[in-house]
């Protein structure tokens, strides 16, 4: 047994007791050790079962991230997790980190337009700061799919959708 899979299973024991007092050290552990393989352990645990200092630090982890291997593991835990009511905490986490999500930019407009008006602004936040990064295909693309979603979008966040789609084609 290598000693990087036995201290991941010690982290994994530290956090699922969901006692601050060994979590929030883990989550220090696994900030100092970058470990990526770590992540969606932590991301499962965004949820109202957990403490809330034990969800806080997770977000502060992931806002701090500068690892790109990361990217792709944020990306398909936004597309396959359940955040629920933490998912603009995730979302403005994602932009603080400053990770260049550009690869990715289907899975922001779809939580811009699927999501409450507070999400819908975390996503068109990321998808401001990544679009510029985008190759061409991926900004038409994105920009397509807007508009073919533009019946989608509640009334309430319609004029954040106008200007979302006016951000985006002034940089195409």
């Amino acid at each position: 047994m290598d000693k990087q899979s036995s201290l991941e299973r010690e982290w994994n024991r530290a956090l699922e007791s969901l006692d601050p007092e060994q979590a929030i050290p883990t989550i220090y552990e696994i900030r100092n050790s970058g470990s990526i393989k770590m992540l969606p352990v932590l991301f499962q645990m965004i949820k109202k079962e957990t403490p809330l200092i034990i969800r806080t630090e997770i977000l502060n982890l992931l806002g701090e991230i500068k690892s790109k291997d990361a990217i792709p593991v944020i990306a398909s835990s936004l597309e396959q997790m359940d955040f629920g009511e933490q998912l603009p905490g995730f979302l403005a986490a994602c932009w603080q980190s400053g990770l260049d999500f550009s690869n990715y930019l289907p899975v922001f407009a779809k939580l811009f337009i699927e999501s409450d008006y507070l999400t819908s602004l975390e996503a068109f936040t990321v998808l401001e700061e990544s679009f510029p990064n985008a190759t061409d295909q991926a900004r038409a693309d994105c920009l397509r799919y807007l508009r073919h979603s533009e019946h989608l979008v509640i009334d309430d966040k319609l004029a954040l959708f106008r200007e979302l789609r006016k951000v985006i084609e002034s940089l195409e």
